[in-house]
């Protein structure tokens, strides 16, 4: 039994499907990415920012600024 010649048109499908999955795949890796950034940004590097603030309001460096004249 000999095969089938593959038809242009359904190797092009096989190519695009194969396509359309890789894209799929890019914006769910991109999507998981992207939320670990927001996920640390919002639960470490913005509360240390607010405590170094904090600590700066307490030791009274805002006293130290320029004042501004109108």
């Amino acid at each position: 039994m000999q095969k089938k010649p593959i038809n242009a048109n359904s190797l092009l499908d096989k190519l695009h499907r194969g396509a359309v999955y890789a894209c799929i795949g890019v914006t769910l890796y991109g999507t998981y990415v992207l939320g670990m950034r927001y996920y640390h940004y919002y639960t470490v590097i913005r509360p240390e920012k607010q405590q170094a603030e904090l600590k700066l309001l307490d030791e009274g460096a805002h006293d130290k600024a320029k004042e501004l004249k109108y």
